[in-house]
């Protein structure tokens, strides 16, 4: 996959299931910066970190991943498998979100969110989205 082919795919997956930024409740005046994406397809994961390790040049340690699994769902092994999938070490997991047993018992591998936090790096994103929306409305694909 070429990186103009790559950027496209990458900012296109965040721009439709990514977190975009926000105030943060926290602090006043703030704004919360979070590079996250969600999804239960492990190609989708992968595309996504490929974009954010390789265009955006996001550093390996600062990315992390979280899972959202079931209660009757083998967490051992949807972290391993989300570990091999993705190249991210359970150390860099935040801690997995067990829900009640869903409508599809076994039948997933969980939702899988990549996550970083970084005002840079989000504006690079933005940016990549801009060039795409312009390209978009330029052929007339929006208004």
């Amino acid at each position: 996959m070429d990186s103009s082919f790559l950027k496209t795919v990458g900012v296109v997956l965040w721009w439709g299931e990514g977190s975009k930024s926000r105030p943060d409740k926290r602090w006043k005046n703030s704004v919360s910066y979070p590079i996250e994406m969600t999804n239960n397809e492990p190609l989708v994961i992968q595309i996504f970190l490929r974009y954010i390790r390789e265009i955006i040049d996001i550093p390996e340690d600062r990315i992390k991943l979280q899972l959202q699994i079931h209660e009757n769902d083998n967490k051992v092994e949807l972290e391993n498998f989300w570990s091999n999938i993705t190249g991210i070490p359970l150390s860099r997991f935040n801690k997995t979100i067990v829900r009640p047993v869903g409508n599809k018992p076994g039948k997933t591998k969980g939702t899988c969110k990549i996550r970083c936090y970084d005002k840079v790096f989000y504006g690079k994103i933005e940016s990549d989205l801009q060039e795409v929306k312009d390209r978009l409305s330029g052929c007339g694909a929006v208004g």
